[in-house]
Protein backbone atom coordinates (compact mmCIF):
# COMPACT_ATOMS: atom_id res chain seq x y z
CA UNK A 1 0.00 0.00 0.00
CA UNK A 2 1.14 3.55 -0.33
CA UNK A 3 -0.46 7.08 0.12
CA UNK A 4 -2.69 8.85 -1.83
CA UNK A 5 -1.10 11.69 -3.78
CA UNK A 6 -4.22 13.49 -3.14
CA UNK A 7 -3.77 13.67 0.71
CA UNK A 8 -3.83 16.81 2.23
CA UNK A 9 -2.76 16.65 5.83
CA UNK A 10 -3.36 19.57 8.72
CA UNK A 11 -3.41 19.68 12.33
CA UNK A 12 -5.68 21.15 14.86
CA UNK A 13 -5.05 21.15 18.32
CA UNK A 14 -5.11 17.48 19.82
CA UNK A 15 -6.26 15.96 16.04
CA UNK A 16 -5.26 15.76 12.96
CA UNK A 17 -7.51 15.27 9.77
CA UNK A 18 -6.35 13.80 6.51
CA UNK A 19 -8.49 14.93 3.64
CA UNK A 20 -8.36 12.86 0.30
CA UNK A 21 -9.69 14.66 -2.51
CA UNK A 22 -10.02 11.23 -5.14
CA UNK A 23 -12.84 10.07 -2.16
CA UNK A 24 -13.61 13.70 -0.77
CA UNK A 25 -13.14 11.81 2.52
CA UNK A 26 -11.93 13.49 5.82
CA UNK A 27 -10.34 11.18 8.16
CA UNK A 28 -9.42 12.01 11.98
CA UNK A 29 -6.69 10.80 14.16
CA UNK A 30 -5.01 12.07 17.59
CA UNK A 31 -2.31 13.78 16.71
CA UNK A 32 0.10 11.43 18.44
CA UNK A 33 -1.30 8.99 15.59
CA UNK A 34 0.28 11.15 12.66
CA UNK A 35 3.15 10.40 12.41
CA UNK A 36 3.61 6.63 12.78
CA UNK A 37 0.52 6.66 10.41
CA UNK A 38 2.63 8.10 8.03
CA UNK A 39 5.69 5.76 8.93
CA UNK A 40 3.31 2.84 8.29
CA UNK A 41 2.12 4.03 5.22
CA UNK A 42 6.23 4.53 3.96
CA UNK A 43 6.32 1.03 5.02
CA UNK A 44 8.12 1.12 7.69
CA UNK A 45 6.68 -2.60 9.80
CA UNK A 46 8.35 -1.33 13.49
CA UNK A 47 5.41 0.85 14.04
CA UNK A 48 2.33 -0.83 15.14
CA UNK A 49 -0.85 1.22 14.02
CA UNK A 50 -4.75 -0.01 15.05
CA UNK A 51 -5.94 -1.58 12.29
CA UNK A 52 -9.40 -0.38 12.72
CA UNK A 53 -7.70 3.26 11.73
CA UNK A 54 -6.06 1.84 8.73
CA UNK A 55 -9.23 0.26 7.37
CA UNK A 56 -10.91 3.77 7.64
CA UNK A 57 -7.91 5.03 5.66
CA UNK A 58 -8.29 2.60 3.25
CA UNK A 59 -12.10 3.10 2.92
CA UNK A 60 -11.12 7.03 2.59
CA UNK A 61 -8.33 6.33 -0.27
CA UNK A 62 -5.83 7.80 1.88
CA UNK A 63 -4.01 4.56 1.43
CA UNK A 64 -4.21 2.71 -1.86
CA UNK A 65 -2.75 -0.48 -3.19
CA UNK A 66 1.09 0.28 -4.54
CA UNK A 67 0.22 -0.47 -8.26
CA UNK A 68 -3.01 1.84 -8.20
CA UNK A 69 -2.63 4.48 -11.04
CA UNK A 70 -4.84 7.39 -9.67
CA UNK A 71 -4.36 9.74 -12.45
CA UNK A 72 -5.15 6.94 -14.91
CA UNK A 73 -8.48 6.46 -12.08
CA UNK A 74 -9.76 10.22 -12.87
CA UNK A 75 -9.13 9.83 -16.92
CA UNK A 76 -11.69 7.00 -16.57
CA UNK A 77 -13.94 8.75 -13.95
CA UNK A 78 -13.48 12.05 -16.81
CA UNK A 79 -14.51 10.34 -19.49
CA UNK A 80 -17.31 8.53 -18.02
CA UNK A 81 -18.98 10.94 -16.86
CA UNK A 82 -18.39 13.71 -19.97
CA UNK A 83 -20.35 10.53 -22.06
CA UNK A 84 -23.19 10.26 -19.47
CA UNK A 85 -25.96 8.79 -22.15
CA UNK A 86 -28.99 8.36 -19.55
CA UNK A 87 -28.68 12.15 -18.45
CA UNK A 88 -29.65 15.28 -21.13
CA UNK A 89 -29.14 18.85 -20.27
CA UNK A 90 -30.47 22.02 -21.71
CA UNK A 91 -29.33 25.70 -20.64
CA UNK A 92 -31.71 27.69 -22.70
CA UNK A 93 -31.74 31.57 -22.97
CA UNK A 94 -35.66 32.52 -23.54
CA UNK A 95 -34.12 36.13 -23.88
CA UNK A 96 -30.91 37.25 -24.36
CA UNK A 97 -31.99 40.97 -24.08
CA UNK A 98 -31.50 42.31 -20.13
CA UNK A 99 -32.98 45.30 -18.02
CA UNK A 100 -30.00 45.45 -16.46
CA UNK A 101 -26.78 47.01 -17.54
CA UNK A 102 -23.96 45.65 -15.71
CA UNK A 103 -20.05 46.61 -16.65
CA UNK A 104 -18.45 43.58 -16.17
CA UNK A 105 -20.81 41.13 -18.38
CA UNK A 106 -19.33 38.53 -20.25
CA UNK A 107 -22.16 38.84 -23.19
CA UNK A 108 -22.67 40.86 -26.04
CA UNK A 109 -26.26 41.22 -25.56
CA UNK A 110 -29.35 42.00 -28.01
CA UNK A 111 -32.86 42.28 -27.27
CA UNK A 112 -33.67 39.10 -28.67
CA UNK A 113 -36.78 36.28 -27.31
CA UNK A 114 -36.78 32.57 -27.92
CA UNK A 115 -40.00 32.83 -30.44
CA UNK A 116 -42.33 29.83 -31.87
CA UNK A 117 -40.25 28.66 -34.44
CA UNK A 118 -37.23 28.18 -31.36
CA UNK A 119 -39.64 26.63 -29.00
CA UNK A 120 -40.77 24.07 -32.05
CA UNK A 121 -37.30 23.50 -32.73
CA UNK A 122 -36.50 22.44 -28.90
CA UNK A 123 -39.16 20.89 -28.40
CA UNK A 124 -38.36 18.46 -31.43
CA UNK A 125 -34.79 18.11 -30.02
CA UNK A 126 -36.36 17.03 -26.76
CA UNK A 127 -38.46 14.20 -28.67
CA UNK A 128 -35.80 12.92 -30.05
CA UNK A 129 -33.48 12.73 -26.79
CA UNK A 130 -36.59 11.28 -24.68
CA UNK A 131 -36.31 8.15 -25.75
CA UNK A 132 -33.02 7.02 -24.28
CA UNK A 133 -32.24 9.07 -21.53
CA UNK A 134 -33.69 8.61 -17.24
CA UNK A 135 -33.82 12.55 -17.12
CA UNK A 136 -34.34 15.79 -18.45
CA UNK A 137 -32.45 18.61 -17.05
CA UNK A 138 -32.86 22.61 -17.64
CA UNK A 139 -31.20 25.74 -16.28
CA UNK A 140 -32.63 28.98 -17.99
CA UNK A 141 -30.31 31.39 -18.26
CA UNK A 142 -29.60 35.08 -19.97
CA UNK A 143 -29.37 37.94 -20.64
CA UNK A 144 -32.27 37.77 -17.85
CA UNK A 145 -34.64 34.56 -18.63
CA UNK A 146 -37.68 36.36 -16.68
CA UNK A 147 -37.41 38.68 -19.52
CA UNK A 148 -38.57 36.09 -21.72
CA UNK A 149 -40.80 34.47 -19.16
CA UNK A 150 -43.84 33.69 -21.32
CA UNK A 151 -41.65 30.88 -22.89
CA UNK A 152 -40.03 30.00 -20.16
CA UNK A 153 -43.38 28.88 -19.03
CA UNK A 154 -44.29 27.08 -21.87
CA UNK A 155 -41.50 25.44 -22.87
CA UNK A 156 -41.55 23.65 -19.33
CA UNK A 157 -45.12 22.93 -19.51
CA UNK A 158 -44.02 20.91 -22.92
CA UNK A 159 -40.87 19.47 -21.24
CA UNK A 160 -42.92 18.06 -17.77
CA UNK A 161 -45.48 16.70 -20.09
CA UNK A 162 -43.25 14.98 -22.28
CA UNK A 163 -40.65 13.45 -19.79
CA UNK A 164 -43.79 12.68 -17.69
CA UNK A 165 -44.89 10.71 -20.79
CA UNK A 166 -41.59 9.25 -21.33
CA UNK A 167 -41.25 8.03 -17.24
CA UNK A 168 -38.22 10.52 -17.54
CA UNK A 169 -37.61 12.15 -14.61
CA UNK A 170 -37.33 16.85 -15.16
CA UNK A 171 -35.81 19.06 -12.97
CA UNK A 172 -34.71 22.57 -13.50
CA UNK A 173 -33.11 25.69 -11.80
CA UNK A 174 -33.22 29.24 -12.98
CA UNK A 175 -29.74 31.97 -13.02
CA UNK A 176 -31.67 35.42 -13.00
CA UNK A 177 -30.58 38.68 -11.70
CA UNK A 178 -33.74 38.98 -9.66
CA UNK A 179 -35.56 42.59 -10.43
CA UNK A 180 -38.46 40.54 -11.72
CA UNK A 181 -38.59 37.89 -9.83
CA UNK A 182 -41.24 38.49 -7.17
CA UNK A 183 -43.18 36.14 -4.99
CA UNK A 184 -46.22 35.43 -7.86
CA UNK A 185 -43.20 35.11 -10.35
CA UNK A 186 -41.27 32.46 -8.29
CA UNK A 187 -44.47 30.29 -7.75
CA UNK A 188 -45.27 30.20 -11.53
CA UNK A 189 -41.54 29.19 -11.28
CA UNK A 190 -41.91 26.19 -8.85
CA UNK A 191 -44.90 24.73 -9.93
CA UNK A 192 -42.77 24.42 -13.31
CA UNK A 193 -40.63 22.23 -10.96
CA UNK A 194 -37.56 25.38 -11.02
CA UNK A 195 -36.45 24.27 -7.49
CA UNK A 196 -33.65 27.01 -7.26
CA UNK A 197 -32.49 30.42 -8.43
CA UNK A 198 -29.19 32.52 -8.28
CA UNK A 199 -29.36 36.02 -7.44
CA UNK A 200 -26.45 38.08 -7.74
CA UNK A 201 -26.19 41.24 -5.48
CA UNK A 202 -23.01 42.72 -5.55
CA UNK A 203 -22.69 45.21 -2.44
CA UNK A 204 -24.46 47.21 0.21
CA UNK A 205 -27.19 49.32 -2.00
CA UNK A 206 -24.63 52.45 -3.07
CA UNK A 207 -22.36 49.76 -3.95
CA UNK A 208 -24.57 47.17 -5.90
CA UNK A 209 -26.66 50.11 -7.62
CA UNK A 210 -23.52 51.74 -9.23
CA UNK A 211 -22.53 48.02 -10.54
CA UNK A 212 -25.89 46.74 -11.36
CA UNK A 213 -27.92 49.33 -12.15
CA UNK A 214 -31.06 49.22 -14.73
CA UNK A 215 -30.75 49.96 -18.35
CA UNK A 216 -31.98 53.49 -17.67
CA UNK A 217 -29.19 54.06 -14.76
CA UNK A 218 -31.65 53.78 -11.46
CA UNK A 219 -30.57 51.35 -8.71
CA UNK A 220 -32.06 47.81 -8.18
CA UNK A 221 -30.68 46.40 -4.84
CA UNK A 222 -34.02 47.67 -2.30
CA UNK A 223 -36.22 45.59 -5.35
CA UNK A 224 -33.89 42.55 -5.34
CA UNK A 225 -33.61 42.48 -1.52
CA UNK A 226 -37.30 42.69 -0.88
CA UNK A 227 -37.14 40.09 -3.85
CA UNK A 228 -35.21 37.28 -2.38
CA UNK A 229 -36.93 37.90 1.19
CA UNK A 230 -40.09 37.33 -0.75
CA UNK A 231 -39.19 34.17 -2.56
CA UNK A 232 -36.53 32.69 -0.02
CA UNK A 233 -39.76 30.39 1.03
CA UNK A 234 -40.72 29.14 -2.63
CA UNK A 235 -37.19 28.23 -3.98
CA UNK A 236 -34.09 27.68 -2.76
CA UNK A 237 -32.33 30.81 -3.32
CA UNK A 238 -28.80 31.39 -3.45
CA UNK A 239 -26.94 34.91 -3.52
CA UNK A 240 -24.06 35.10 -5.86
CA UNK A 241 -21.47 38.05 -4.76
CA UNK A 242 -19.44 39.29 -7.80
CA UNK A 243 -16.04 40.33 -6.03
CA UNK A 244 -13.09 42.24 -8.18
CA UNK A 245 -10.80 45.67 -6.75
CA UNK A 246 -14.05 47.72 -6.85
CA UNK A 247 -16.31 45.62 -4.23
CA UNK A 248 -14.32 43.66 -2.05
CA UNK A 249 -14.32 45.50 0.95
CA UNK A 250 -17.82 46.04 0.86
CA UNK A 251 -18.63 42.35 1.28
CA UNK A 252 -18.80 41.89 4.91
CA UNK A 253 -21.20 45.08 5.25
CA UNK A 254 -23.68 43.22 2.62
CA UNK A 255 -23.68 40.09 4.72
CA UNK A 256 -24.94 42.20 7.51
CA UNK A 257 -27.85 43.75 5.71
CA UNK A 258 -28.54 40.20 4.15
CA UNK A 259 -28.80 39.07 7.80
CA UNK A 260 -30.42 41.88 9.09
CA UNK A 261 -33.11 41.40 6.90
CA UNK A 262 -33.69 37.75 8.22
CA UNK A 263 -32.12 35.77 5.65
CA UNK A 264 -29.65 33.96 7.56
CA UNK A 265 -29.94 30.15 7.40
CA UNK A 266 -32.81 30.82 4.54
CA UNK A 267 -30.49 31.57 1.76
CA UNK A 268 -26.96 30.59 0.54
CA UNK A 269 -24.07 32.79 -0.63
CA UNK A 270 -20.90 32.67 -2.17
CA UNK A 271 -18.60 35.03 -3.44
CA UNK A 272 -17.36 34.52 -7.54
CA UNK A 273 -14.58 36.15 -8.71
CA UNK A 274 -15.17 38.81 -11.69
CA UNK A 275 -12.81 37.87 -15.02
CA UNK A 276 -12.52 39.39 -18.00
CA UNK A 277 -11.49 37.41 -21.30
CA UNK A 278 -10.83 39.18 -24.62
CA UNK A 279 -12.76 36.42 -26.74
CA UNK A 280 -15.65 38.55 -27.35
CA UNK A 281 -14.19 42.36 -27.83
CA UNK A 282 -18.33 43.18 -27.99
CA UNK A 283 -18.53 42.09 -24.44
CA UNK A 284 -18.37 44.70 -21.83
CA UNK A 285 -16.22 42.46 -20.02
CA UNK A 286 -13.39 42.82 -22.27
CA UNK A 287 -13.02 46.71 -21.34
CA UNK A 288 -12.87 45.70 -17.19
CA UNK A 289 -9.60 43.91 -17.05
CA UNK A 290 -7.90 46.01 -14.65
CA UNK A 291 -10.43 46.32 -12.15
CA UNK A 292 -10.25 42.19 -11.94
CA UNK A 293 -8.73 40.49 -8.67
CA UNK A 294 -5.54 37.91 -9.62
CA UNK A 295 -6.62 34.31 -9.12
CA UNK A 296 -4.55 34.09 -5.89
CA UNK A 297 -6.36 37.72 -4.54
CA UNK A 298 -9.73 36.46 -5.47
CA UNK A 299 -9.08 33.08 -3.69
CA UNK A 300 -7.88 34.65 -0.39
CA UNK A 301 -11.08 36.77 -0.66
CA UNK A 302 -13.77 34.07 -1.20
CA UNK A 303 -12.09 32.51 2.28
CA UNK A 304 -12.64 35.86 4.16
CA UNK A 305 -16.06 35.88 2.51
CA UNK A 306 -16.94 32.14 3.60
CA UNK A 307 -15.81 32.94 7.50
CA UNK A 308 -17.83 35.98 7.47
CA UNK A 309 -20.84 34.61 6.25
CA UNK A 310 -20.51 31.57 8.65
CA UNK A 311 -20.55 33.34 11.54
CA UNK A 312 -23.48 35.20 10.47
CA UNK A 313 -25.42 32.02 10.16
CA UNK A 314 -25.59 31.57 6.14
CA UNK A 315 -25.45 28.40 4.03
CA UNK A 316 -22.35 28.43 2.91
CA UNK A 317 -20.60 25.92 0.53
CA UNK A 318 -18.29 22.65 2.05
CA UNK A 319 -14.97 21.44 0.49
CA UNK A 320 -15.45 20.84 -3.57
CA UNK A 321 -16.97 17.25 -4.13
CA UNK A 322 -14.71 14.82 -6.70
CA UNK A 323 -16.29 15.28 -9.84
CA UNK A 324 -16.09 14.14 -13.03
CA UNK A 325 -16.15 16.15 -16.40
CA UNK A 326 -16.74 19.21 -14.62
CA UNK A 327 -19.18 21.12 -16.84
CA UNK A 328 -21.54 21.39 -19.63
CA UNK A 329 -19.33 22.96 -21.91
CA UNK A 330 -17.11 19.14 -22.07
CA UNK A 331 -19.94 16.82 -21.32
CA UNK A 332 -21.12 15.33 -24.93
CA UNK A 333 -25.05 15.40 -24.05
CA UNK A 334 -25.53 19.18 -22.98
CA UNK A 335 -26.36 21.79 -24.67
CA UNK A 336 -26.64 25.77 -24.22
CA UNK A 337 -29.25 27.03 -26.72
CA UNK A 338 -29.54 30.95 -27.34
CA UNK A 339 -32.40 32.91 -28.21
CA UNK A 340 -32.00 32.56 -32.18
CA UNK A 341 -31.87 28.95 -31.54
CA UNK A 342 -28.12 29.16 -32.04
CA UNK A 343 -26.35 26.28 -30.31
CA UNK A 344 -23.22 26.82 -27.93
CA UNK A 345 -21.34 24.50 -25.72
CA UNK A 346 -20.25 27.24 -22.84
CA UNK A 347 -22.19 29.98 -21.09
CA UNK A 348 -19.29 32.40 -21.19
CA UNK A 349 -19.66 32.01 -25.00
CA UNK A 350 -23.34 33.21 -25.43
CA UNK A 351 -23.96 35.98 -27.86
CA UNK A 352 -20.62 35.35 -29.18
CA UNK A 353 -21.75 34.50 -33.00
CA UNK A 354 -17.57 33.03 -33.25
CA UNK A 355 -18.53 30.62 -30.68
CA UNK A 356 -21.98 29.13 -32.22
CA UNK A 357 -21.36 25.33 -32.93
CA UNK A 358 -24.97 24.43 -35.13
CA UNK A 359 -28.38 26.10 -35.17
CA UNK A 360 -31.89 23.75 -33.87
CA UNK A 361 -32.90 24.17 -37.02
CA UNK A 362 -30.43 21.76 -38.20
CA UNK A 363 -28.64 20.15 -35.28
CA UNK A 364 -26.86 17.62 -35.17
CA UNK A 365 -25.34 19.01 -38.36
CA UNK A 366 -22.85 20.94 -35.59
CA UNK A 367 -19.43 23.18 -37.34
CA UNK A 368 -16.19 22.44 -36.59
CA UNK A 369 -16.24 24.19 -33.13
CA UNK A 370 -17.83 21.71 -31.52
CA UNK A 371 -14.61 19.25 -31.70
CA UNK A 372 -12.62 21.58 -29.56
CA UNK A 373 -15.07 21.41 -26.47
CA UNK A 374 -15.39 17.23 -26.73
CA UNK A 375 -11.73 16.94 -27.15
CA UNK A 376 -10.61 19.24 -24.43
CA UNK A 377 -8.10 17.11 -21.97
CA UNK A 378 -6.97 18.65 -18.86
CA UNK A 379 -4.90 15.11 -18.54
CA UNK A 380 -2.23 16.79 -20.96
CA UNK A 381 -1.47 19.81 -19.14
CA UNK A 382 1.36 19.00 -16.63
CA UNK A 383 -0.23 21.41 -14.09
CA UNK A 384 -2.86 19.34 -14.00
CA UNK A 385 -1.47 16.19 -13.48
CA UNK A 386 0.32 17.26 -10.41
CA UNK A 387 -2.42 19.09 -9.13
CA UNK A 388 -3.73 17.99 -5.91
CA UNK A 389 -6.97 19.97 -6.78
CA UNK A 390 -7.22 17.75 -10.62
CA UNK A 391 -9.81 15.40 -8.56
CA UNK A 392 -12.83 18.07 -7.55
CA UNK A 393 -11.48 20.48 -10.39
CA UNK A 394 -10.79 18.19 -13.36
CA UNK A 395 -8.84 20.84 -15.18
CA UNK A 396 -11.75 23.37 -13.99
CA UNK A 397 -12.95 26.10 -16.91
CA UNK A 398 -11.73 24.62 -20.23
CA UNK A 399 -12.87 28.10 -21.20
CA UNK A 400 -10.61 29.82 -19.79
CA UNK A 401 -7.95 27.60 -19.86
CA UNK A 402 -7.86 28.09 -23.77
CA UNK A 403 -8.93 32.03 -24.13
CA UNK A 404 -8.15 33.45 -20.98
CA UNK A 405 -5.05 35.70 -20.74
CA UNK A 406 -4.71 34.63 -17.50
CA UNK A 407 -5.36 30.76 -17.29
CA UNK A 408 -5.11 30.11 -13.97
CA UNK A 409 -8.45 31.80 -13.67
CA UNK A 410 -9.64 28.11 -14.83
CA UNK A 411 -8.62 26.64 -11.53
CA UNK A 412 -11.03 25.85 -8.20
CA UNK A 413 -9.32 28.37 -5.63
CA UNK A 414 -8.84 24.77 -3.88
CA UNK A 415 -5.97 24.57 -5.80
CA UNK A 416 -4.69 27.79 -3.53
CA UNK A 417 -6.33 27.35 -0.73
CA UNK A 418 -6.48 23.89 0.26
CA UNK A 419 -5.52 23.62 3.24
CA UNK A 420 -7.42 26.70 4.41
CA UNK A 421 -10.50 25.53 3.49
CA UNK A 422 -10.29 21.85 4.76
CA UNK A 423 -9.61 23.59 7.95
CA UNK A 424 -12.54 26.00 7.86
CA UNK A 425 -14.82 22.92 7.32
CA UNK A 426 -13.41 19.86 9.56
CA UNK A 427 -13.59 23.04 12.44
CA UNK A 428 -16.95 23.74 11.88
CA UNK A 429 -16.62 27.25 10.79
CA UNK A 430 -19.15 27.62 8.44
CA UNK A 431 -22.45 27.99 7.92
CA UNK A 432 -25.18 25.32 8.92
CA UNK A 433 -25.83 22.66 6.21
CA UNK A 434 -23.81 22.72 2.47
CA UNK A 435 -24.33 24.92 -0.38
CA UNK A 436 -25.02 23.55 -3.36
CA UNK A 437 -23.09 23.49 -6.00
CA UNK A 438 -22.88 27.26 -7.56
CA UNK A 439 -23.69 27.71 -11.13
CA UNK A 440 -21.31 29.03 -13.35
CA UNK A 441 -21.55 32.55 -14.83
CA UNK A 442 -23.05 36.13 -12.97
CA UNK A 443 -26.35 36.96 -14.37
Amino acid sequence: MKESRYNTWLDDGPTTYVHNGFSGRTVSMPLSQREPTRRFIAGDDTVTIDPALIDTLVDARAIVADHADELDLLRQRYERTRRNRGRFHLTIVPSLGCDLDCPYCFEAKHPSLLDDDVETSLLRLVDQKLSAVRSLGVLWYGGEPLVGLKSLLSLSDNFIARCSAAGVAYAAEIVTNGHLLTAPTARLLRERRVEAAQVTIDGPPEVHDRRRPLAGGRGTFEQLLANVTAVAGILDVTVRVNLDTANVGEAPRLLEILAAAGLAGRIGVYAAQVVATTANPLAPSARYATACLSRTGFAEAEEQFTEAAARLGFVTAGLPEPTGAPCTAVRDNELVIGSRGEIYKCTETIGDPAEVIGNLRNWPQAGDRLSKWLTYDPFGDPECRTCVALPVCMGGCAYHAMTSAAPDTRCSTFRLRTEQQIRRVVTGRRGPSALRSPTAGPS
